[in-house]
């Protein structure tokens, strides 16, 4: 330390860079940051398209959970939202061919229309494993159903959803519930056997898993089952 002019000079080292993780990196601009994970989002132009990841926070890998197209007047034929997190588990809901459908069902009788696909991902962000869970897959016929869904996830390896009847094409409110739980299985994956749970009228806010135990309301009366 020296003294010149009247002014303090420190010999003190470099103030050291605060380093920030792989993962925190990406915060600014994410589409879900928690105590745990952050959801963000790579953009290429053009087209549009967005590469959504899921990382643990702060310096964990990144994994690819689904891709958004920029859409038209009739929607987009891939689109991935509605993420959902739970301590180390990300969940992510992705459509394909749903402007198709659109498109298709307004100039035809859409029996004659090809299927859109919908699906859950659910990733554990600390174990790197991943799971691909279908939704809406036993319609009989192509329907332009609502979506995203309303989804539950728990950390012990769960995950709940709601999605509408259908009679024929056409949606109805009546709802039905299901649930998986999800098996490690080899070194990078998860194992499901998604059932049906209930049916009715099911009180979206009252879906909620408490670890691998499930919750519900339909009719006003609350009911629970274990999954396994």
């Amino acid at each position: 330390m020296a003294l010149l002019g009247g002014l303090v000079l420190c010999g003190c080292g470099a103030q050291k860079r605060l380093r920030i993780g792989a993962c925190d990196a990406h915060r600014q601009g994410a589409a879900l940051v928690t105590q745990h994970v952050v959801v963000y989002g790579s953009r290429t132009a053009p087209p549009v398209i967005t590469t959504y990841y899921a990382c643990l926070r702060p310096a964990g890998k990144a994994v690819d959970i689904g891709v958004d197209e920029l859409g038209s007047v009739y929607g987009s034929d891939a689109t991935t939202g509605g993420f959902k997190a739970a301590e180390t588990y990300v969940a992510a809901q992705s459509s394909t061919g749903e402007a198709d459908l659109e498109v298709c069902a307004r100039y035809f009788n859409t029996r004659r229309c090809s299927f859109a696909q919908h699906w859950i991902t659910v990733v554990d962000t600390k174990e790197l494993r991943e799971v691909r869970i279908p939704v809406y897959a036993s319609l009989p016929v192509p329907a332009l159903v609502p979506f995203p869904v309303t989804l539950a996830l728990s950390p012990k390896g769960a995950v709940a959803w709601l999605q509408n009847s259908t009679a024929g094409s056409n949606v109805t409110t009546r709802l039905q519930l299901w649930a998986t739980v999800l098996i490690p299985r080899g070194r990078s994956s998860f194992t499901a056997a998604p059932a049906m749970i209930d049916a009715g009228s099911i009180d979206p806010s009252s879906v909620r898993l408490e670890g691998r135990t499930l919750y519900w309301v339909r009719d006003d009366e609350q009911h629970r089952q274990q999954l396994h």
